[in-house]
């Protein structure tokens, strides 16, 4: 089974330069130096690697690694139910 919250690490560390080790499931992503703008880039990218889609409100720079592996999770669960 797929690690999802090994893969938005990984992306996390690859695309935005951010040591792996400083990728803690409570931190937000502004604490580890993702800004919005930068938000809506990370989704882009997650959309793309998952296959699914995440809505322009869904992931901010306020929200934590966590709920972005949530996010994730989630959607891309329902795109294997559906199909």
């Amino acid at each position: 089974m797929l690690d999802i919250s090994a893969e938005v690490s990984g992306v996390l560390s690859e695309e935005f330069d951010i040591p792996v080790d400083e990728v803690e499931s409570g931190s937000t992503l502004e604490d580890i130096g993702v800004d919005s703008v930068a938000a809506v880039e990370l989704g882009d990218i997650l959309q793309h690697k998952f296959g699914i889609r995440i809505g322009e409100d869904e992931l901010t720079a306020q929200s934590t690694v966590e709920q972005v592996v949530a996010v994730v999770s989630g959607k891309a669960g329902a795109e294997h139910r559906d199909g």
